[in-house]
């Protein structure tokens, strides 16, 4: 793997999950965290998946 890909993949999980985080906390603070806001969680947490299995270097499974 290429220090550049390295990169871009370990910002995209730290970005991705610390937004996902941040939100969620204010979520939880406000006392809205329903399903509308799970909803909107998931594409956050799909991306932070996606960096990790791309670092772990696991092809399909």
């Amino acid at each position: 793997m290429s220090k550049t890909r390295f990169i871009l993949l370990i910002t995209l999980v730290i970005l991705s999950g610390g937004l996902t985080i941040f939100v969620a906390g204010l979520a939880m603070a406000s006392g809205k965290l329903d399903g509308r806001v799970a909803m909107a969680l998931l594409p956050l947490l799909m991306l932070a998946s996606i960096g990790v299995r791309a670092l772990s270097g696991r092809k399909g499974r």
